[in-house]
């Protein structure tokens, strides 16, 4: 009896060992089918993103940039001192300042700027040229305008300014001499924020030096100051003045956030 012992314990052991091993067997098994499914499951996706026409540049693109927006309190004390302008016009005009500014560098071409004094003219070409010296470019594709707001309304010593704060997207990129990419993307659009500055001038054409153009507004006739922005005549002499319109107005600055 105790010589059965030995054989009957190697059978227990074999079958010990091949109940194992057919666990772990179907354990693979099982987990493959799994990772079967998930492969499944991810190529499924990947189809429906690519019969979508969803891009990489979609995956990653950003929200739009937030606006300080200031119009609701601000537009009352502009359009009390400047009844005649319109917000509307004044607004767009901005916004395409701001658009043809970059459309500008993009091409190296300051004549795209559609209006600006020399102060903005000069900054634009001042840009282009340091461009051009570095053999570098700068590009700005698709560009699209989210929200434009007034951010600020300041009146110092005579010159009245409105800063415009614009969200914008665009594909940005800059490449080097051998227009090789070294900042930027074709694929993702950047997300980004401008402040676009327009000045009141009472006279521009009586200003010799348009970095000054809206200081010293005062009396054409006697010289005394005009107490109010907008006036339409000298509380001293009686003097009519030039009514101010949206021709008197014009933009300083554009500068991204």
């Amino acid at each position: 009896m105790f010589n059965m012992i030995p054989p009957v314990i190697g059978v227990i052991v074999i079958v010990i060992i091949a109940l194992v091993v057919i666990t772990v067997i179907r354990k693979i098994a099982g987990a493959a089918k799994d990772i079967t499914g998930v492969i499944s499951d991810v190529a499924d996706i990947a189809k429906a993103v690519s019969d979508s026409g969803i891009t990489k540049g979609d995956i990653l693109e950003q929200p739009p940039k937030s606006v300080s927006g200031q119009t609701t309190l601000l537009l009352p004390a502009i359009n009390r001192d400047f009844p005649d302008l319109d917000y509307e016009e004044a607004k767009a005009r901005a916004q395409s300042v701001l658009i043809s500014f970059l459309q500008a560098v993009s091409e190296l071409d300051p004549e795209l700027l559609t209006e600006g004094y020399d102060e903005l003219e000069n900054k634009l070409e001042n840009r282009i040229r340091d461009l051009k010296n570095s053999e570098c470019r700068e590009t700005y594709e698709n560009i699209k305008i989210h929200r434009t707001e007034i951010n600020q309304y300041s009146k110092k010593a005579g010159r009245c300014i409105i800063t415009f704060q614009s969200a914008i997207e665009y594909f940005y990129y800059r490449t080097d001499r051998d227009g090789q990419i070294v900042k930027g993307s074709k694929e993702v659009k950047t997300q980004s924020k401008y402040d676009v500055d327009m000045i009141y001038v009472q006279d521009r054409d009586a200003s010799l030096d348009n970095y000054q153009a809206g200081m010293g507004v005062s009396c054409p006739n006697c010289g005394a100051p005009l107490k109010m922005l907008g006036a339409k005549k000298c509380t001293y002499c009686g003097t009519p003045i030039v009514e101010i319109n949206i021709k008197s107005w014009n933009f300083s600055d554009v500068r991204e956030l």
